[in-house]
Formats: structure tokens, sequence, C-alpha cells
């Protein structure tokens, strides 16, 4: 039952951080384009130098959606490419938003996977970062008005990532067996759960499926883009032309 477990509260710190990014959302997001860029900047330095130190020089490697999504949006945060701060933006509220959720109904399946001493420590810091980078990408939403066009770079991050993985299970010999994002790469976490038989006919509706809500999700984050710049003011045009996609 949900904050019943043994480290319950986690699950209602993380419900109230839900309600602080709600807030901001609705009260601070896309009032001051300043402060916006200010809120991005910030929060793509810190994770980015924070992750670098974190994994080293080459001694681990980033396995899941998250730790990919520090350094997109790290780096997103400073490089003037438009379609890039979507897929950027898209990654880490998404990413986000599946750590809120799993953190506010299962706190012992993040806690109980670690075995070190320091291991609150560890739960504070990735509570800390998952929650700051879907700030920075609202904030990088906010911030920069995306067009029809940009979204195909969310796609083109998704095959990305997924390419990622598949480089190291097959070229590097990653044991990711465990790992959700391959469980539900390959179908097998939803047969699981359900207690499907993996037939072809099972993958070929488990893709439809699986593409088709990534397509809604995609969607609903488009409308909350528009939501921001709909009342956006009218600019006089720069002196200078820019880019197109310059950002």
């Amino acid at each position: 039952m949900i904050f019943t477990g043994e480290h319950y509260y986690l699950g209602l710190i993380q419900a109230a951080l839900i309600v602080v990014h709600i807030l901001l959302g609705v009260f601070v997001a896309g009032k001051n384009r300043c402060f916006d860029r200010l809120v991005v900047w910030v929060i793509g330095a810190y994770l980015l130098f924070y992750k670098m130190w974190e994994y080293g020089p080459f001694e681990t490697l980033p396995l899941d959606l998250s730790a990919m999504s520090y350094f997109l949006f790290g780096f997103a945060a400073f490089i003037p490419f438009r379609p890039l701060k979507t897929a950027a933006s898209f990654s880490a509220m998404l990413s986000g938003v599946v750590y809120a959720v799993t953190m506010t109904l299962y706190p012992e399946s993040h806690i109980g996977i670690l075995h070190t001493s320091n291991r609150y420590f560890l739960v504070a810091m990735a509570m800390a970062n998952h929650n700051l980078m879907f700030a920075g990408g609202l904030f990088m939403s906010s911030r920069h008005r995306f067009v029809r066009t940009d979204y195909v770079w969310v796609f083109g991050w998704l095959a990305f990532f997924f390419g990622y993985v598949i480089l190291l299970i097959y070229g590097y010999g990653a044991d990711l067996r465990t790992s959700s994002i391959v469980q539900i790469m390959q179908g097998t976490l939803v047969a699981d759960v359900l207690g499907l038989e993996m037939t072809a006919a099972y993958y070929v509706v488990y893709y439809i499926i699986f593409f088709s809500l990534f397509g809604a999700v995609v969607w609903l984050y488009g409308l909350l883009n528009r939501a921001y710049h709909k009342k956006d003011p009218p600019y006089l045009p720069p002196p200078r032309a820019l880019p197109e996609f310059f950002a």
C-alpha cells in the first residue's frame, strides 16, 4: 500500500515536491524570459558538472534514460540549437515524471536496490537531481517556443538511446537484462506483469501501443509548450537575421 512501507516518508517528500513543481509551472515558469534562461543555465551547469564528476573519466557508463538525459540537458542548456533543446526538455521532464511517480508510489523499490552504507545519501541525491532535471526541462519549455519540425528530434533522441543500449548489450556485453528500460524495449516487462506469451502477434500489438502512447506523450508536451507561448509579446526583428534554429 502507498505510504505504508518502512520508507514511506520518501514518498511523502516526493509528493510534496510534485506540488512544488505544479506551483512553479503555474506561477513562476514563463513569467520572465531572463529568469527562465537563468534557471536553465544554473541547473544545466550543475547537472553537467556533477554527473561528469560522478561518472569519472570513463570509469562507468550511463545505462538508463535518466542518466543520459542529465548529459543531454546539460549540453542543450548552453547550445543555442532549438531542436536539441526540444529533445532535452522533453527527455528531462519525462525522466522526472517517471521517477516522481515511482518514488511516490513505490519508494521501497528505489532504496531496496542499494546495499551500500551511504544508500540514503544516494537516494537523496537521486531525488534532488531528478527533480532539478524536471524543473530544468519545465523552464526550458517555458523559455523556448518549439515548432512542429523540432519534435522530430524527440523521436531521434529515442532512437539514439535505443541504439546506445543495444550497443552496450551486444557490443560490450553489458548485462542489462534486469534494467527496466531494456525490459520495456523488449516487451518483457508487460508480458511478465500480465502473464502473456511473447508471440509474434504480441510484439506487433505491443509496439503499436508503445509508439502510440509515446506519440501521445509528445503531443501532450507540445500542448504544454504552446500554452506557455500562446500570449508571447511581439518582438522587433533583430537587426541581423539569425539562423532558423537559433535559440
